[in-house]
């Protein structure tokens, strides 16, 4: 059997609790708790809750508000993780542009190099005289060109240059 118990607020309401089969329960169900609800004291009529929503949608609510000490737990575990892999993030984000910054600068630095490189090459090769170098060797080292006989000629297909290990005949 039911029971319905009701006591009169300072605003002068009535607020409402069940009991069925032994167990206080939300007014029309069993086993939720207290009721918000309310009866106006002057016409005597239920209104529902006090922010004029019905039972079930206030059910709704209560049950969305109703956080356990595991789930809050649960959350700042993960709000702590999530902030450390935001940081972590952070760190390797910086790492990677103090690399590309260093990178840009040597990319840089080689560049340089390589102009110079190619600069002191011009500079030598046209400090040369060949004709100079060509007169040297053939009056004074008695060089001479080779002849068609002297010229040996040898046919490869694995690499582009030939190793001479042995004298040629």
């Amino acid at each position: 059997m039911a029971a319905r118990t009701g006591t009169r607020t300072k605003e002068g309401r009535y607020s409402f609790e069940r009991t069925v089969a032994g167990r206080t329960g939300e007014y029309g169900s069993a086993g939720r708790g207290q009721v918000n609800g309310y009866m106006d004291g002057t016409d005597g009529v239920w209104q529902g809750y006090a922010d004029g929503v019905s039972l079930k949608t206030a059910r709704n609510r209560q049950k969305a508000l109703a956080v356990n000490r595991g789930f809050v737990l649960f959350l700042a575990i993960m709000s702590f993780l999530t902030v450390l892999m935001c940081v972590q993030y952070l760190r390797l984000k910086e790492t990677i542009t103090a690399q590309t910054r260093v990178n840009n600068s040597l990319m840089s630095e080689l560049n340089n190099l390589r102009s110079e490189n190619d600069a002191l090459l011009e500079n030598v090769t046209n400090s040369i005289e060949w004709d100079h170098v060509k007169d040297v060797a053939i009056n004074e080292m008695h060089m001479k060109y080779a002849t068609e006989d002297e010229v040996v000629w040898y046919n490869t297909e694995s690499s582009g240059y030939v190793r001479q290990y042995l004298d040629v005949p």
